[in-house]
């Protein structure tokens, strides 16, 4: 009797556990207070534009936005032209709106006018391709998205996030509820980059690599970038590679991506009195004076003759002493891409006799097993 009750008990829990897995419950769902997802949780949801074409798609995809820093945004905060459901096509968000969520630094009502103030005069944020047209509101879009928090990095992760560790200890002393755990993903996500620098060059090169828009502004294009040295630094994953920010919006100098302007303004960092501070940033070209400053960068890199040459042509000679200091800078860059080149022939050397020896190991089992089972077989085993 006792084995029969274990037996159906047993039974239960089997039970239970295959629909728990198969049909979870969704947490997200009580989030949605206007009831959006009665509509949007459709993948297939979307519509087709009357003057492109483009299919526009507006499937939201709920456990996603949960775990973004938008998370505690109702959806009217943002779309505040929705007034009923089902509703009108929506327009165009201004993230510079104050939404209904409280700043907890200042007890205001948040807002992004600070960044797109900011980006307003920039040289991207006067382009007609960063500006709506219908609403005049800036497209933030066109390079952000709704970043979601750093994924928690134990000890399987295959990814690079947040030490899930670093939460642990801030719980330890923060009592544990749903703000807490959001408070301290926010800042833990913040203190690490969310772009990798090969991320930020693809996104840059995006539209400074496309030869019919460089055009129409009068701007060369940086399709050349990836031959330089230092896109191989950002390739081979360098600690001090330079990305497109590090020069143009350099945080280390007090700029930012948002703040980026044209190489003849006097507030740039490469603005030509301002390109030896730019270069010679902590891990960088330190020292560097305003001939190593002047020399190329997305297409040529710095080459000693060339540089040599432009200075000659502008009625100007290098001293001695800047003509050993960029030939030391030249040989400092020749060791190290091939410091550079011998680790990636090391790494590509180890990559290919794993796959040999592990090939060769597998066909040599695969063999034995054969040989094995033959060997049975005739023995009548």
């Amino acid at each position: 009797m006792l084995h029969k009750k274990v037996l159906q008990i047993i039974t239960l829990f089997i039970v239970f556990t295959i629909f728990y897995v198969l049909f979870p419950c969704n947490p997200v769902r009580a989030a949605d207070q206007e009831n959006c997802m009665l509509c949007h949780r459709y993948s297939g949801l979307g519509c087709f534009d009357k003057d492109t074409g483009a299919k526009k798609i507006f499937y939201v995809n709920e456990a996603l936005y949960k775990n973004s820093v938008h998370n505690n945004v109702l959806c009217t905060h943002c779309h505040l032209d929705l007034k009923e459901v089902p509703h009108k096509p929506a327009k165009r968000v201004d993230c510079a709106t104050k939404c209904h969520v409280k700043d907890p630094s200042t007890n205001k009502n948040f807002s992004h006018k600070i960044v797109v103030d900011e980006f307003k005069e920039s040289t991207h944020g006067k382009s007609p391709l960063f500006v709506n047209k219908d609403t005049s509101s800036h497209r933030c879009k066109y390079c952000h998205t709704n970043p979601l928090y750093s994924p928690l990095r134990g000890i399987m992760a295959q990814k690079p996030g947040c030490e899930s560790e670093v939460l642990g200890r801030c719980l330890s002393c923060h009592e544990k509820s749903p703000w807490t755990e959001r408070f301290l993903k926010h800042f833990v996500s913040r203190t690490s980059s969310r772009w990798s620098k090969k991320e930020i060059v693809e996104l840059c090169n995006a539209c400074h690599a496309d030869e019919g828009i460089m055009h129409s502004f009068g701007l060369e294009t940086t399709a050349n970038f990836k031959s330089t040295f230092h896109y191989r630094n950002i390739k081979y994953e360098t600690d001090n590679a330079a990305d497109c920010l590090s020069c143009h919006g350099p945080n280390k100098l007090g700029f930012s991506a948002h703040s980026i302007k044209t190489a003849d303004d006097k507030e740039s960092p490469l603005y030509l009195e301002n390109r030896p501070a730019t270069c010679g940033q902590i891990n960088c070209h330190e020292g560097a004076n305003r001939f190593f400053a002047s020399g190329g960068v997305h297409g040529t890199g710095v080459k000693a003759s060339l540089l040599q040459k432009k200075l000659i042509d502008e009625g100007e000679e290098l001293s001695t002493e800047e003509k050993v200091s960029i030939k030391e800078e030249i040989a400092k860059n020749k060791t190290e891409k091939l410091k550079l080149t011998i680790i990636w022939g090391i790494k590509a050397f180890y990559k290919l006799m794993i796959v040999l020896v592990g090939g060769f190991m597998f066909i040599h089992q695969a063999l034995d097993l054969r040989i094995t089972l033959k060997e049975r077989k005739e023995g009548g085993h």
